[in-house]
């Protein structure tokens, strides 16, 4: 179904957030409409965020688990065993 939106910009946020794996059209509203109610400064955090994340978030080199750095730390300690 091709809901009509009153503005441009909540159809494309909710089509943005719709893309989400488990998010429909109507979770999507219900979380544009939330980030709505919230102050600006709220709302650039959370976008702050998914972009640093998206920006710095490795893979560690030897077990490609997600990580902050090149080496994730468990992989990084030197007291783990690495023959299991």
């Amino acid at each position: 179904m091709n809901q009509q939106y009153p503005s441009i910009l909540l159809e494309k946020a909710v089509g943005e957030f719709s893309k989400l794996p488990g998010i429909g059209r109507k979770t999507a509203m219900r979380l544009v409409l939330h980030l709505l109610r919230q102050d600006t400064a709220t709302v650039e955090a959370f976008g702050n965020s998914i972009i640093t994340l998206k920006r710095e978030v490795k893979y560690c080199k030897v077990c490609h688990n997600i990580s902050d750095t090149e080496t994730c730390q468990i992989c990084a300690n030197p007291q783990r065993d690495v023959s299991t």
